[in-house]
């Protein structure tokens, strides 16, 4: 069975295609991305509400609405349901469940303004000023051209169970993508993946829909841009789409795969030179 590229076994570290890894970024050059990132959760926390303040709003809503049911009950047994006769029958219940709503929802708003104001920083502006720049620096040292191309791939997390994968987790992850010597080279932050050209033997289409996580672009998947590709969001925050492609890989370090979604398949053919020819059952279109 081939193995994805960017498959990550039982929650580890190393990626199943580590044997094509060609350059890796110092030690020094993650710790400062991590530092940084470990900067930017403490400022965007810093507008979030306590889990006091949370749970007193919650619980100010949630003691209004249960007051204002017992209110209507009330009014309802009395015979006098309607706006007025419920605080005719429950008045001082009615002024409670009020005034907690009333809280509640003031409570909200303040939330939503500190969010806001967090948001709207100095400092979270700074942050990403400098994460932008260690970020450049990685891919620098990473030696990424500045024509390289943003491209999403469906990396994946699984488990090993009787031999083969289960609970197969699926994450869009944009790479830097570009072609040298005679090689398909990816990078994120930390490595630079070089998958040869003449080594990747077919493209499929997946069967059915594949669900996966994050959505990299800046327009939304109901845009013009992609709208043609009935990408949908499910209830669990997952993405769903039909036409993922995989990428066929023959090396001597055995059979391996890209998943490609299909709004990528266009640039990921033109960046490839269209060398990779489709299976049997898939015509080019």
């Amino acid at each position: 069975m081939a193995k994805n590229v960017f498959g990550v076994p039982n929650m580890g570290e190393k990626i199943d295609g580590a044997d094509f890894i060609v350059r890796k970024n110092s030690p020094e050059v993650l710790d400062r991305l991590d530092q940084i990132g470990t900067e930017g959760q403490a400022l965007l926390q810093s507008g979030n509400p306590s889990r006091r303040w949370a749970l007193l709003r919650t619980l100010l809503l949630t003691m209004g609405v249960l007051l204002f049911t017992v209110g209507i009950f009330n009014a309802n047994k009395a015979g006098a349901f309607s706006f007025f006769g419920i605080f005719q029958t429950s008045p001082v219940l009615m002024i409670v469940a009020v005034v907690s709503i009333v809280l509640a929802v003031v409570m909200m708003v303040v939330e939503r303004k500190r969010m806001k104001k967090a948001g709207q920083s100095e400092a979270l502006a700074e942050w990403k000023t400098r994460s932008k720049e260690a970020e450049a620096e990685a891919f620098d040292a990473l030696k990424v051209p500045q024509d390289a191309i943003l491209m999403d791939l469906l990396t994946a997390t699984y488990a090993m169970k009787n031999g083969a994968p289960k609970n197969v987790t699926y994450t869009a992850f944009d790479f830097h993508a570009w072609v040298e010597n005679g090689c398909l080279c990816l990078a994120d932050v930390e490595n630079v993946v070089a998958l040869p050209l003449n080594q990747i033997k077919g493209i499929s289409e997946l069967p059915g829909k594949t669900y996966f996580y994050f959505w990299n672009k800046k327009e939304p998947p109901e845009s013009e841009s992609y709208r043609q590709y009935n990408i949908r969001r499910t209830y669990l925050g997952a993405y769903s789409v039909k036409g993922v492609r995989a990428a066929h890989i023959r090396s001597d370090f055995g059979e391996y795969e890209l998943l490609v979604p299909p709004y990528e398949l266009e640039s990921f053919l033109h960046l490839t030179g269209k060398a990779i020819r489709f299976s049997e059952t898939e015509g080019q279109g």
